[in-house]
């Protein structure tokens, strides 16, 4: 899920991103995994190659957090990323306005080992784009399917999003894969300048980037076409919230893997006067690609 937050203040992207990272991690560790990271702060130039190395091995147990900021000049890593020594750096490499920061959680391995992330935040920056920051809820697609997990991992999901939605200025929000490489589905199987997120990303008031089973249009777009009661009418949505800045938060199934065939449909005949246009790009038809099922080609 990324969120594209706007603000004419550099500083007041800067504090977005650092607010996400710090107080929204919070919002998303909510089964009490800040407070089982390990203590103590441990910082290594290298990265994620020495974190096991800079922590005893009594301590690899439980988990581990790390704080990053891109590009690898800024490269830090900490073991309890909310220790109040961490966070002035944060700060000060976010009012820098990097490429990207990101804050994870995750399990040490029986063996010790770094695992692979449970919980990941992110926050990017585009000096093409110097009133946005775009804020990135990562999440495996089959955690939403499990039976066994879909259940708190939505509910993790959305307590987030909704934070952050009413935190900050959210004007486009967008659920997508993350082969889509930032784009929107939409914009991934676009040709030419509709398919440029940096092209899009300032009609914000005109155009959708796209649709998607959880997403974020402005007030002048829901003005265009119909607003929360149209929206309602409209069965595509099974929730329709209003935000403090005017922008309305949609979703569309309560379950994501709900999110298929006739109800894309309707999503997307709901959304259709107020997309992006662009001639369509055939997906390959090449065994082991991503799933398309998030589109609609016919028009």
């Amino acid at each position: 899920m990324e969120l594209t937050i706007y603000n004419e203040k550099r500083e007041g992207l800067a504090a977005a991103a650092f607010s996400w990272l710090t107080e929204g991690i919070g919002k998303s560790a909510d089964n009490g995994e800040l407070r089982k990271l390990q203590q103590g702060l441990r910082v290594s130039k290298i990265g994620f190659s020495r974190m096991r190395d800079s922590l005893p091995a009594r301590h690899r147990q439980g988990f581990w957090g790390s704080l990053s900021v891109s590009p690898r000049g800024t490269f830090d890593v900490v073991y309890n990323p909310y220790v109040r020594d961490a966070l002035p750096w944060l700060m000060r490499c976010l009012n820098e306005t990097p490429e990207s920061a990101s804050a994870q959680i995750g399990e040490f391995t029986e063996g010790g080992d770094v695992g692979n992330s449970t919980i990941r935040l992110s926050a990017s920056f585009d000096d093409s784009l110097p009133s946005y920051v775009k804020l990135a809820y990562h999440i495996d697609e089959a955690l939403l399917t499990n039976p066994a997990t879909a259940h708190a991992e939505h509910a993790r999901l959305l307590t987030t999003i909704n934070w952050a939605c009413q935190r900050f200025n959210v004007v486009f929000g967008h659920f997508s894969y993350a082969h889509s490489g930032g784009r929107t589905e939409l914009e991934r199987y676009l040709r030419g300048p509709a398919r440029v997120p940096e092209h899009n990303t300032p009609h914000w008031r005109e155009r959708l980037r796209g649709y998607s089973w959880l997403m974020v249009v402005s007030e002048d777009i829901a003005r265009r076409i119909g607003g929360t009661d149209a929206l309602n009418e409209s069965g595509a949505f099974c929730s329709v919230s209003a935000l403090p800045n005017g922008s309305l938060l949609l979703q569309a199934t309560s379950l994501f893997h709900e999110y298929r065939n006739g109800r894309v449909e309707a999503v997307h005949h709901t959304m259709r006067e107020v997309l992006i246009d662009g001639e369509f790009r055939q997906p390959a038809s090449v065994p082991g690609q991503p799933s398309t099922h998030m589109v609609i080609f016919a028009v």
